[in-house]
Protein backbone atom coordinates (compact mmCIF):
# COMPACT_ATOMS: atom_id res chain seq x y z
CA UNK A 1 0.00 0.00 0.00
CA UNK A 2 1.38 3.36 -0.93
CA UNK A 3 1.55 5.59 2.08
CA UNK A 4 -1.03 8.34 1.79
CA UNK A 5 0.63 11.59 1.01
CA UNK A 6 -0.39 14.32 3.39
CA UNK A 7 0.43 17.95 2.92
CA UNK A 8 0.30 21.07 5.01
CA UNK A 9 -1.82 23.97 3.84
CA UNK A 10 -1.96 27.43 5.31
CA UNK A 11 -4.42 30.24 4.94
CA UNK A 12 -2.92 33.69 5.01
CA UNK A 13 -3.36 37.35 4.33
CA UNK A 14 -0.53 39.57 3.23
CA UNK A 15 0.36 43.20 2.75
CA UNK A 16 2.80 44.01 -0.04
CA UNK A 17 4.62 47.35 -0.07
CA UNK A 18 7.61 48.69 -1.93
CA UNK A 19 9.65 50.04 0.99
CA UNK A 20 10.99 48.22 4.02
CA UNK A 21 10.43 51.34 6.17
CA UNK A 22 6.71 51.26 5.41
CA UNK A 23 6.56 47.53 6.07
CA UNK A 24 8.26 48.11 9.44
CA UNK A 25 5.80 50.89 10.31
CA UNK A 26 2.83 48.70 9.40
CA UNK A 27 4.23 45.85 11.50
CA UNK A 28 4.35 48.20 14.50
CA UNK A 29 0.73 49.22 13.89
CA UNK A 30 -0.31 45.57 13.74
CA UNK A 31 1.63 44.81 16.93
CA UNK A 32 -0.25 47.69 18.54
CA UNK A 33 -3.53 46.08 17.64
CA UNK A 34 -4.53 47.68 14.33
CA UNK A 35 -6.51 45.41 12.07
CA UNK A 36 -4.43 43.59 9.46
CA UNK A 37 -7.32 43.51 6.98
CA UNK A 38 -7.85 47.28 7.12
CA UNK A 39 -4.15 48.00 6.70
CA UNK A 40 -4.01 45.62 3.73
CA UNK A 41 -6.93 47.39 2.07
CA UNK A 42 -5.26 50.73 2.61
CA UNK A 43 -1.59 50.04 1.91
CA UNK A 44 -1.08 46.79 0.04
CA UNK A 45 0.06 46.96 -3.58
CA UNK A 46 -1.20 43.47 -4.39
CA UNK A 47 -4.61 43.07 -6.07
CA UNK A 48 -5.52 40.86 -3.09
CA UNK A 49 -5.97 44.09 -1.11
CA UNK A 50 -9.58 44.09 -2.32
CA UNK A 51 -10.02 41.07 -0.07
CA UNK A 52 -8.06 42.53 2.83
CA UNK A 53 -4.93 40.84 1.57
CA UNK A 54 -6.50 37.41 1.70
CA UNK A 55 -4.69 34.77 -0.34
CA UNK A 56 -6.92 31.90 0.72
CA UNK A 57 -5.51 28.42 1.20
CA UNK A 58 -2.27 27.44 -0.41
CA UNK A 59 0.12 24.55 -0.25
CA UNK A 60 3.82 24.46 -0.93
CA UNK A 61 4.89 25.45 -4.41
CA UNK A 62 2.20 28.07 -4.90
CA UNK A 63 4.12 31.10 -3.64
CA UNK A 64 7.57 32.49 -4.26
CA UNK A 65 10.16 30.80 -2.09
CA UNK A 66 10.93 33.37 0.64
CA UNK A 67 7.21 33.96 1.10
CA UNK A 68 6.51 30.26 1.31
CA UNK A 69 9.28 29.65 3.84
CA UNK A 70 7.95 32.45 6.06
CA UNK A 71 4.34 31.32 5.79
CA UNK A 72 5.11 27.69 6.45
CA UNK A 73 7.34 28.32 9.45
CA UNK A 74 4.84 30.64 11.15
CA UNK A 75 2.53 29.51 13.93
CA UNK A 76 -1.20 29.94 13.54
CA UNK A 77 -2.08 33.55 14.34
CA UNK A 78 1.44 34.89 13.72
CA UNK A 79 2.19 37.97 11.68
CA UNK A 80 5.63 37.52 10.13
CA UNK A 81 7.76 39.92 8.18
CA UNK A 82 8.79 42.09 6.65
CA UNK A 83 9.86 39.41 4.18
CA UNK A 84 11.61 40.51 1.00
CA UNK A 85 10.69 38.91 -2.32
CA UNK A 86 11.14 40.11 -5.86
CA UNK A 87 7.72 41.79 -5.52
CA UNK A 88 8.68 43.95 -2.55
CA UNK A 89 8.22 43.64 1.20
CA UNK A 90 5.51 41.44 2.65
CA UNK A 91 3.87 41.19 6.02
CA UNK A 92 2.18 37.80 6.27
CA UNK A 93 -0.61 36.95 8.67
CA UNK A 94 -1.07 33.20 8.85
CA UNK A 95 -4.51 32.77 10.32
CA UNK A 96 -5.16 29.09 9.84
CA UNK A 97 -2.98 26.04 9.40
CA UNK A 98 -4.07 22.52 8.49
CA UNK A 99 -1.51 19.78 8.86
CA UNK A 100 -1.94 16.40 7.21
CA UNK A 101 -4.38 17.42 4.54
CA UNK A 102 -5.05 15.06 1.69
CA UNK A 103 -3.59 17.08 -1.21
CA UNK A 104 -6.59 16.27 -3.39
CA UNK A 105 -9.11 17.08 -0.71
CA UNK A 106 -8.83 19.46 2.17
CA UNK A 107 -9.49 23.15 1.87
CA UNK A 108 -9.66 24.54 -1.66
CA UNK A 109 -6.59 26.46 -2.74
CA UNK A 110 -8.73 29.11 -4.32
CA UNK A 111 -9.00 27.73 -7.81
CA UNK A 112 -11.12 24.58 -7.81
CA UNK A 113 -14.62 25.66 -6.97
CA UNK A 114 -14.48 29.40 -7.08
CA UNK A 115 -16.90 31.32 -9.26
CA UNK A 116 -15.69 33.07 -12.40
CA UNK A 117 -15.27 36.46 -10.74
CA UNK A 118 -13.03 35.00 -8.08
CA UNK A 119 -11.07 33.08 -10.68
CA UNK A 120 -10.59 36.26 -12.71
CA UNK A 121 -9.30 37.93 -9.56
CA UNK A 122 -6.88 35.07 -8.99
CA UNK A 123 -5.76 35.34 -12.62
CA UNK A 124 -5.32 39.11 -12.17
CA UNK A 125 -3.14 38.50 -9.12
CA UNK A 126 -0.92 36.17 -11.10
CA UNK A 127 -0.75 38.44 -14.15
CA UNK A 128 0.09 41.35 -11.88
CA UNK A 129 2.82 39.45 -10.07
CA UNK A 130 4.31 38.10 -13.30
CA UNK A 131 4.27 41.64 -14.71
CA UNK A 132 6.11 42.91 -11.63
CA UNK A 133 8.73 40.27 -12.28
CA UNK A 134 9.33 41.96 -15.61
CA UNK A 135 7.75 39.40 -17.91
CA UNK A 136 6.18 40.54 -21.18
CA UNK A 137 2.48 39.97 -21.69
CA UNK A 138 3.26 37.23 -24.19
CA UNK A 139 5.52 35.52 -21.67
CA UNK A 140 2.83 35.84 -19.00
CA UNK A 141 0.39 34.01 -21.24
CA UNK A 142 2.88 31.17 -21.64
CA UNK A 143 3.34 31.04 -17.85
CA UNK A 144 -0.42 30.56 -17.44
CA UNK A 145 -0.31 27.64 -19.81
CA UNK A 146 2.64 26.07 -18.02
CA UNK A 147 1.82 23.21 -15.65
CA UNK A 148 4.77 24.43 -13.58
CA UNK A 149 2.55 27.18 -12.18
CA UNK A 150 -0.10 24.79 -11.01
CA UNK A 151 -2.70 27.20 -9.68
CA UNK A 152 -2.28 29.73 -12.49
CA UNK A 153 -2.61 26.84 -14.90
CA UNK A 154 -5.75 25.56 -13.17
CA UNK A 155 -7.36 28.98 -13.49
CA UNK A 156 -6.33 29.11 -17.13
CA UNK A 157 -7.88 25.72 -17.79
CA UNK A 158 -11.17 26.69 -16.15
CA UNK A 159 -11.55 30.18 -17.58
CA UNK A 160 -10.14 29.43 -20.98
CA UNK A 161 -7.77 31.23 -23.30
CA UNK A 162 -9.88 34.28 -24.14
CA UNK A 163 -10.72 35.16 -20.56
CA UNK A 164 -7.08 34.92 -19.50
CA UNK A 165 -6.08 37.02 -22.49
CA UNK A 166 -8.55 39.67 -21.35
CA UNK A 167 -7.19 39.60 -17.83
CA UNK A 168 -3.60 39.96 -19.06
CA UNK A 169 -4.66 42.76 -21.38
CA UNK A 170 -6.34 44.64 -18.55
CA UNK A 171 -3.35 44.20 -16.22
CA UNK A 172 -0.87 45.27 -18.88
CA UNK A 173 -3.20 47.92 -20.27
CA UNK A 174 -2.89 46.52 -23.77
CA UNK A 175 -4.49 43.88 -25.93
CA UNK A 176 -2.45 40.76 -26.39
CA UNK A 177 -1.94 40.10 -30.05
CA UNK A 178 -2.85 36.49 -30.73
CA UNK A 179 0.39 34.73 -31.50
CA UNK A 180 0.71 33.46 -35.03
CA UNK A 181 -0.11 29.79 -34.90
CA UNK A 182 3.37 29.03 -33.58
CA UNK A 183 3.45 26.17 -31.14
CA UNK A 184 -0.20 26.45 -30.21
CA UNK A 185 -0.55 22.72 -29.91
CA UNK A 186 2.58 22.71 -27.80
CA UNK A 187 5.60 23.00 -30.02
CA UNK A 188 5.11 22.41 -33.69
CA UNK A 189 7.37 25.41 -34.12
CA UNK A 190 10.33 23.05 -34.05
CA UNK A 191 9.98 21.77 -37.57
CA UNK A 192 12.46 22.94 -40.20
Amino acid sequence: MAKERKVKKVQARHILVGAKELADELKVKIDQGEEFTKLAEEYSECPSKKRGGDLGWFGKGAMVRPFEVAAFTAQEGDVVGPIKTEFGWHLIYVYEIQEDVDPDAGPPTGDEDADDDTLRLVAENYAHEFMMLGYTSKKVLSLFTSPHFKSANTVYNILGHDAINDVIASVFGQKVVPAAKEGEEGGQAKEG
